[in-house]
């Protein structure tokens, strides 16, 4: 019989304020030139979803992988849509079925269809995105070029709006025959959006060397077939305004950028994402040539109005990080690209450029005071490309574009202990150890449970949480179960603690 150690609590105890263990929850890694494997912390996991290459629903996948949009359905952290851009031309968009197997923790994708946009003369570069409150992916095309095929609007540097669920283009009134490029927001190199909570205004920046941040303000909130367009005037530390241009003909929405110019738009150089944090109501925005994240307060979301605070939120120094061997000091360097927060206001900030981190800046960090941590160092000759979690922001969704072909030489385990290799554009999922895979070396518990968990490793568990009354945790560990200081159990609470091995379950 395995040795077991059985606990239920059914006196009163003294409880720890302990939060339920966030994908946030990690220690920095040092900074450092890239290598073949990649680098993250060892309290987190991943898995492949699908390689450049690998078989899809009557056909292969396509690389340059970048925008990889999570779309759940119903507001479900296990079933939903995973949409992949791709950064080329002719551009693409590959749509997934893809659902989370809660017994043996993994991601599955079924039924990859590539979008025809046969009918709006094709993409290019299909770079960022946005996942849209009403469950469709908008994609930003970064490139801009005439109108050759004859329809009246410039053939590329739009915005496209699809539904995940048929793999169609939305077809707004009165634009053209069976689908549309989101016309009304206007012809330059797109980069992404981002919309505001009140579903009418949107935010996207111009990914060029003196470029421009503009503002859309849809007629009908959650419809983007016309509204208004307006351009940043004003400092980058200070205050600004919104100009409005016209945005009515289809001449107006192919000369947006002479418009911008015209009416002495602010030069950026090279806009990234933009991002609208919903706890303290700004909009950020990443540009890649200043080596900086900007942020500012817009005043009327839904006019023209003015720009107040606009600043540096990040960027431009070093910063102390503190990782396990002590702080260091390392330089934010240059690229800083595709951003998304999470619910606790994190800044995830992917790095294009310099060695192509993966930054987390704090909620609370300023210049000043500084909050900035490495979660992930990109395989070499890759870029981090992306980003987007679920509701629960257990699993975070991302891409590496354009890893070196030499990588095929160093291996490194998945969740599921299985060698793989980062010598191809991938799409992976990442989240604790905890919720991904079902037989890891170690783990680590340190937060709140309230509902039914069981954990298997090879080696040791350490548990510092706190299991809630109503609760119930099984632990089986190959070789020991520590208890450590900080551990509790509430009343009512459950564990099961078992001293057996365990084997993976591989998908």
């Amino acid at each position: 019989m395995n040795p077991k150690i059985f606990l239920m609590f059914i006196g009163a105890m003294v409880l720890l304020e302990v939060q339920a263990q966030h994908i946030s929850d990690f220690t920095s890694l040092p900074g450092g030139n890239q290598v073949p494997e990649f680098l993250y912390p060892n309290t987190h996991t991943f898995h492949y979803i699908i390689q450049h290459g690998d078989a899809i629903t009557n056909g292969t996948m396509d690389d340059q992988f970048d925008f990889t949009g999570y779309v759940p359905i119903g507001g479900s952290s296990a079933q939903g849509y995973l949409s992949i851009n791709h950064e080329k031309t002719p551009g693409g968009v590959t749509i997934f079925d893809f659902s989370f197997d809660q017994t043996i923790q993994h991601w599955y994708d079924t039924n990859g269809i590539p979008v025809d946009f046969s009918g709006v003369g094709g993409t290019s570069r299909n770079c960022s995105g946005a996942v849209t409150p009403w469950g469709t992916i908008v994609s930003s095309e970064e490139n801009i070029l005439g109108d050759n095929n004859g329809d009246g609007y410039n053939d590329y540097g739009w915005n496209v709006e699809i539904d995940p669920a048929t793999r169609q283009i939305i077809d707004y009134p009165g634009g053209l025959a069976g689908g549309d490029k989101i016309w009304s927001m206007g012809s330059f190199r797109h980069e992404n959006i981002a919309i505001h909570p009140n579903q009418r205004t949107v935010y996207q920046g111009e990914d060029v060397g003196g470029g421009h941040l503009f503002k859309f303000v849809s007629d009908v909130a959650g419809d983007f077939s016309s509204g208004n367009l307006y351009v940043y005037v004003g400092p980058k530390s200070g205050n600004g305004n919104w100009v409005q241009i016209n945005n009515t003909s289809q001449d107006d929405q192919n000369t947006s950028i002479s418009q911008a110019n015209a009416v002495g738009a602010t030069d950026f150089g090279g806009g990234e994402d933009v991002e609208f944090n919903v706890l303290d109501g700004k909009v950020y925005f990443a540009v890649k040539n200043e080596n900086r994240v900007y942020r500012f307060q817009d005043d009327s979301p839904l006019t023209g109005g003015t720009v107040t605070g606009f600043e540096t939120f990040v960027g431009g120094m070093s910063y102390t990080v503190e990782t396990s061997a002590g702080p260091m000091s390392v330089n934010w360097g240059g690229g800083n690209d595709n951003l998304a927060f999470d619910d606790l206001g994190n800044l995830w900030v992917l790095q294009d450029g310099s060695n192509n981190h993966i930054w987390v800046v704090g909620n609370g960090h300023t210049q000043t005071n500084p909050d900035v941590r490495i979660f992930g160092h990109s395989p070499a000759g890759s870029e981090p490309t992306g980003i987007t979690f679920t509701p629960d922001y257990k699993y975070l969704f991302m891409s590496f574009q354009h890893p070196a072909a030499t990588n095929n030489a160093t291996a490194q385990p998945d969740a599921f202990q299985q060698d793989v290799f980062f010598d191809k554009d991938v799409a992976i999922v990442i989240s604790r150890k905890e919720f991904l895979g079902n037989c890891h070396t170690d783990l680590y518990l340190h937060y709140q449970v309230t509902g039914l968990e069981n954990h298997s490793v090879s080696n040791t568990i350490t548990n510092v949480g706190e299991i809630l009354g109503g609760a119930n945790v099984v632990l089986h560990a190959g070789d020991c179960i520590l208890l450590d200081s900080g551990f509790e159990v509430q009343v009512g609470g459950e564990m099961l603690a078992e001293i057996q091995g365990c084997s993976v379950v591989v998908p």
